[in-house]
């Protein structure tokens, strides 16, 4: 095996419309040498499918060692550390409270530095917080990454990472990049295969999986998010708000 990487994974309450506003104040403090972290992504919830108004952002924190700065950090010396206060006092009028995990990398996930080297771009980005029945994460990983991943990936996803969820041993986490478009061909095949009409091919890879995957899950949930453009997982800009005519 290869050295662990560790991952901040953030989920950030926001006020009111702010998602956009904080994703770009986010990418500010990525650029201060100060931080840390490396931004791998910001991303706003989809209302559609998750609780609202959310932010998520992935950190990379340079492995153990570069978690042993963080921590030193924002310890004893966080009153100390007022280099910051500007920031964090801008950040505290966009933003209500969160709740933080750190992410362990198991082998089977793609590299960080895929992620650094701007190998992984989405418009649409499929993120799962999954409980599982307790020590069996790196089980059900491996399985997703031998079974769900090269499916996935007939229909345009590209895994970001697979992760154990440290300090506790019930929960993973997994995120894939894609588009809209990817993510619905990926669900009617998935329908097609269970015997519903979708009017297309079922896959039944994706229908095995889901049984593959209930023997280790104890609680699967699984939602979209809209990343930031700009950012390193995100696309280059913004896209105009031309809706497309169904009639």
């Amino acid at each position: 095996m290869g050295k662990r990487e560790i991952i901040l994974h953030e989920y950030v309450d926001i006020t009111g419309q702010a998602a956009w506003p904080y994703m770009e104040h986010i990418k500010i403090q990525n650029r201060d040498a100060r931080v840390g972290f490396e931004l791998l992504g910001t991303w706003y919830t989809m209302g559609i499918t998750a609780r609202w108004p959310q932010v998520v952002n992935l950190w990379d924190s340079g492995g153990w060692d570069g978690w042993l700065e963080r921590v030193d950090r924002l310890n004893l010396k966080r009153k100390s550390n007022n280099l910051l206060d500007d920031w964090w006092e801008e950040a505290y009028k966009l933003r209500t409270g969160g709740y933080d995990r750190v992410l362990g990398s198991v082998p089977e996930s793609p590299p960080v530095a895929s992620v650094l080297a701007g190998e992984v771009r989405g418009t649409l980005y499929i993120h799962e917080l999954t409980e599982v029945r307790p020590g069996s994460g790196r089980d059900y990983l491996a399985a997703m990454a031998a079974d769900y991943l090269p499916a996935a990936a007939d229909y345009g996803y590209t895994c970001m990472g697979l992760w154990e969820v440290l300090h506790h041993d019930y929960e993973v986490c997994t995120v894939w990049a894609a588009s809209p478009e990817a993510y619905i061909r990926l669900n009617k095949a998935a329908d097609a295969a269970a015997g519903f009409d979708e009017g297309t091919d079922g896959d039944d890879r994706l229908v095995a999986w889901r049984a593959t995957a209930q023997q280790y899950t104890t609680r699967f949930r699984e939602e979209l998010m809209t990343p930031a453009p700009g950012s390193l997982t995100g696309p280059e800009a913004y896209e105009d708000d031309t809706y497309i005519n169904r009639n």
